[in-house]
Formats: C-alpha cells, sequence, structure tokens
C-alpha cells in the first residue's frame, strides 16, 4: 500500500470574490471595528499552530509550523502565551513534542490536552498527547492515543471526556476510529467506528451529541456525509449540500450547526464561499449566507462572541455570522493578506486575537492583530 503523508502545506490558489448576499436581500452593513493596542508579534511565525484560552484569560500558543514552505517543527516546540492585559506575547515551555495539525483541548480542570499531529516534516502521524497544566506552567506526558492521528477532531464532551476522531493514520489513510481520553485516570480507551472514514472534517457539540462533517475518505476529493454520535452509537446524520474539506463547524444556540467554507478537494482548487445550515432534527441541510470571499483550511479560524456572532478569519478581512439575521457582514477594516491556518481567539464580549497563518507562498507570518468589533 502507499504511504500517504498529508502535510499542511498544499499551494493556495488565488481565486475571486463572491458576494456575501443573495440578490434579493440588500447587503448588510459593515461592523464596525477598531484595531486595539500596537502591531502584535508573535515570537515566531506560525502556522497550523493552536490557541488556547486559559481559565486565567491568557492565551496558550502551541505547535505549528515556523519556516517557509510549513518547516521548523522543532522550533514550534516552544510554545507563548498572549497576555490580554500587557497585549503581549510572551515566551512559554517548551512542549514535549513538535506538533502541526494536532489538536488542543482545554479540559474542565483547566488544563490542556494536545494530542497527535505531525512531529517534523514528511513523517508520519504521532500518537503521543501531553497536557499543559497551569498551575506548575510545564507540559507534562500522558498516556499515547491508541491510533497515531493528524488532521482529526478532538471534541470536550459534557461529561468531561475528550473524543477523538478520524484524522491520518500513521500510514497516511484516513481512518474510522475513534477513541475517548477520560482526564481523571489519563488514559484512552477505543470507542466504536465512525460510519466514514474521514480526515480533515470538523465537529460540533449538539446538546449531548456530537457530529462530525464532512472532510474526505481517500485524501483527495471532500466528502458531503456526516457522523453523527448520539447515546454512544454512530448513526448517518443529514449529508451537506456539497462536499467539504478543511472547512468549519459552529453550534449555534437553537441546536442547528452552521457549516462554513472549505474546499471541494484538499488542494483547494475549488474553495467555498458557500455556507450551509445542518438540522440534525430535522435531517435537512439548507444554504446559508455567503462568505465575502472564498475560505479555506479554517480549522482554528472561527470563534464565536459572547452575543453569539460568529467571527470567520480566514479571508483579506473579518466575516461577522449573525445567527439573528442569519446574515453575514465584512468588517470594515484594511485588508491583510490571505492567510491559511490562522487561529481566531475570542477575549472578551467585542475583542478577537487574529495570530499566524501563512500566504499563498506557504511563508508562516508571525504578525497579529486585535480586533474590537461593535455592533
Amino acid at each position: 500500500m502507499p504511504r500517504h503523508r498529508w502535510l499542511p502545506c498544499s499551494l493556495l490558489l488565488v481565486t475571486a470574490l463572491v458576494s456575501c448576499t443573495g440578490p434579493s436581500a440588500p447587503p448588510p452593513s459593515p461592523p464596525s471595528v477598531s484595531v486595539g493596542g500596537a502591531q502584535l508579534s508573535l515570537g515566531l511565525p506560525r502556522a497550523v499552530h493552536r490557541a488556547t484560552t486559559l481559565t486565567d484569560g491568557r492565551v496558550l500558543i502551541t505547535g505549528g509550523c515556523t519556516l517557509p514552505g510549513c518547516g521548523g517543527f522543532d522550533e514550534g516546540r516552544a510554545s507563548e502565551f498572549f497576555d490580554p492585559v500587557v497585549q503581549r506575547f510572551l515566551p512559554g515551555p517548551l512542549m514535549l513534542s513538535a506538533r502541526a495539525s494536532g489538536t488542543a483541548t482545554l479540559l474542565l480542570d483547566g488544563r490542556v490536552l494536545l494530542t497527535g499531529g505531525y512531529p517534523g516534516e514528511g513523517r508520519d502521524a504521532q500518537a503521543s498527547a501531553e497536557v499543559f497544566d497551569p498551575l506548575t506552567e510545564s507540559f507534562e506526558a500522558v498516556d499515547p492515543m491508541i491510533s497515531a492521528r493528524a488532521n482529526h477532531t478532538a471534541t470536550l464532551l459534557p461529561d468531561g471526556r475528550v473524543l477523538l476522531a478520524g484524522g491520518n493514520g500513521a500510514d497516511g489513510d484516513a481512518l474510522d476510529s475513534t477513541e475517548f481520553l477520560d482526564p481523571t485516570t489519563g488514559t484512552f480507551t477505543a470507542g466504536s467506528s465512525l460510519r466514514d472514514a474521514r480526515a480533515g472534517h470538523s465537529a460540533a457539540v449538539v446538546g449531548t451529541d456530537v457530529v462530525l462533517v464532512g472532510g474526505t475518505a481517500d485524501l483527495v476529493l471532500g466528502i458531503e456525509s456526516t457522523d453523527v454520535l448520539h447515546d454512544g452509537t454512530w448513526t448517518s446524520g443529514p449529508d451537506l449540500l456539497i462536499p467539504r474539506v478543511k472547512h468549519a463547524t459552529v453550534a449555534l444556540a437553537d441546536g442547528r450547526v452552521l457549516v462554513i467554507g472549505g474546499s471541494g478537494d484538499i488542494e483547494g482548487r475549488d474553495r467555498l464561499a458557500s455556507t450551509e445550515i445542518l438540522d440534525l432534527a430535522a435531517g435537512t441541510a439548507t444554504p446559508g449566507p455567503d462568505l465575502s470571499e472564498p475560505q479555506y483550511k479554517l480549522d482554528g479560524a472561527v470563534a464565536e462572541l459572547p452575543d453569539r456572532r460568529i467571527v470567520i478569519a480566514g479571508g483579506q478581512r473579518l466575516d461577522i455570522y449573525d445567527p439573528a439575521t442569519d446574515r453575514i457582514a465584512r468588517v470594515d477594516e484594511p485588508a491583510t493578506p490571505r492567510r491559511a491556518f490562522v487561529s481566531a481567539t475570542v477575549l472578551g464580549p467585542d475583542l478577537v486575537l487574529v495570530a499566524g497563518g501563512y500566504d499563498d507562498r506557504i511563508a508562516p507570518t508571525a504578525q497579529a492583530r486585535l480586533v474590537r468589533i461593535t455592533p
């Protein structure tokens, strides 16, 4: 069997802007915006990294690639913190393993679980896991996962466990396996298999259920299927209207799920400006409003404000989805270079930290900005 390594350095394609509303509706007024503080800079250029808000308000930045071509994984072991009080990035402790296309999950006890990902350019996915403990300000080893994974999802469940699902395995192929971490014991146990193997998918918690959306099974094209974990059993959910991979998913307050952008293929030749809304109870998918431009490689680039508006940071300007009106408006801010695998982190009622990512030349950046969004 050929060995596939799906690394996060596929060339991006320049695409045309797409209207963000249908022809029958006037365009929504752009939210007003101000950029807070001085120009910000990460300690290192980063893309495919993770940004996790700690219980004390700091943001933990971990992993990713740091060099042109999305290399420099070892350098990405150096974590850093964004301190919102002084509005600066500060050095953090070394991770135990380099990780790109891994996961970072805030646990109920305030620790952060890091799992899987690629430990180096051209290397296989890893099974290792570690936790950051804010009490000791250090990373500590936990038992490895049952399966090596990258481009998987790690979902915090209401009972405090973490569901690890799908991704690329050690041989590069998409996985249909799942497992659970019990943070109280630090051990992983096997879960039941998905109905469809998937990598580069997304996940959302809806009540006590978990839905996995899209991704790729053959490492070429996106898929439209969804898997729903209900009462411990995987069932088929509603199919997407179109296949999507490297997109984003957000659970809305009313129980529906917003699916955002992505591409019809893993190389981004069919980047999408469309969104759709899944209704698990009704078993339907319906079109949502369009983004202001096609956006792809959105893992980590979408965040929810306390007022339930959704910030989407994968384009030249931020897009804001308002579930109250079911409309998307582009933030009226200066255009920035289009970057993939940025992180977007909510810091307060109307403040968002956008950091890192790489451009069309696959060159990671250290640039970051604080954006204050008002109604």
